[in-house]
């Protein structure tokens, strides 16, 4: 088998079409049906329920083949950008996945300064749940990760805590709560007001009903959101107070829009880290980027 056989197989995987798949590689459509029988036939197995390609169901031994075949295509795409950067015909391209509240209120002017330092970069930002963003880490399909996170203990991962990204309360200024003092404010206290929720399975709303738990309280839950910009919104027109990440109400605290507390009785759990493979080659584009996140968001 070969490079360009691996890269039909996983794009057809992929993109679910042979057109695409060879719009893709700048070839004809037999000519991907080629490669792909040529794989199979090789490999000496199955990797496919039919040989017509009109429906794309892979096998089982396909499913398993699909899990190497992405690292291998991933890492040849890697390799071939490196050698262009080296050669001077690239600036670099750098793949960033984030968790929501870094790439919403934190990346966006550290990726301006990167590209006024490599103009010729190229910068994809992937917004996603931190268990994704490292599981795309660890298959070398992205270069960096910036995830909000209890711990992170993965052997194949190097971290680097950033900043702490605690929750806070969060309130219309014109709320009861908003004129007491923090040390006033009790878990029973908060009870007896509606509650603006993050939705279940999120990391935030996780932390919440540990701290509920551990303090034997059960929250008015008036209403469920997914996003911060989401729950904030619900708490400037009076439905309730929230819990949210620091670093997402900056400016809302600035203008006076909103104000904050501390949560009574909270213990900080969470942390922005940065995070990448161990074993992925560092691209000049990486070591800025990564040199850049120490220095403007590292808290020593």
């Amino acid at each position: 088998m070969n490079l360009q056989q691996i890269k039909a197989f996983v794009l057809t995987v992929e993109l679910q079409k042979l057109y695409l798949v060879a719009q893709q590689l700048d070839i004809t459509q037999p000519t991907v049906t080629f490669h792909l029988n040529k794989l199979q036939e090789e490999l000496g197995v199955a990797l496919f329920h039919t040989r017509s390609y009109h429906i794309i169901k892979l096998t089982e031994a396909g499913k398993a083949f699909y899990h190497y075949a992405s690292q291998i295509n991933a890492l040849s795409v890697e390799a071939q950008a490196l050698i262009d950067v080296h050669r001077g015909t690239a600036a670099g391209k750098l793949t960033i996945g984030s968790t929501h509240t870094p790439a919403t209120y934190m990346l966006p002017p550290l990726l301006a300064r990167l590209k006024q330092s490599i103009p010729g970069i190229s910068l994809f930002l992937d917004v996603r749940p931190a268990p994704v963003i490292m599981e795309r880490i660890k298959r070398y399909e992205l270069d960096i990760g910036i995830i909000s996170q209890t711990a992170i203990d993965d052997p194949d991962l190097i971290s680097q805590p950033l900043v702490r990204d605690d929750l806070v309360l969060i309130f219309p200024p014109q709320h009861p709560l908003a004129r007491l003092e923090a040390t006033e404010l009790t878990p029973e206290l908060l009870c007896s007001h509606p509650f603006i929720s993050h939705e279940e399975g999120s990391i935030s709303r996780k932390l919440i009903d540990r701290w509920a738990e551990a303090n034997g309280v059960k929250l008015d839950i008036a209403m469920e959101v997914s996003g911060s910009e989401s729950l904030k919104a619900s708490v400037l027109c009076e439905m309730g107070y929230g819990m949210i990440a620091e670093g997402a109400i900056k400016t809302e605290l600035a203008g006076g829009m909103l104000q904050s507390h501390p949560i009574p009785c909270w213990l900080p759990e969470r942390t922005i880290y940065a995070v990448r493979h161990r074993n992925k080659l560092v691209s000049p584009a990486m070591r800025s980027f990564w040199t850049m996140l120490e220095e403007h968001l590292m808290v020593t």
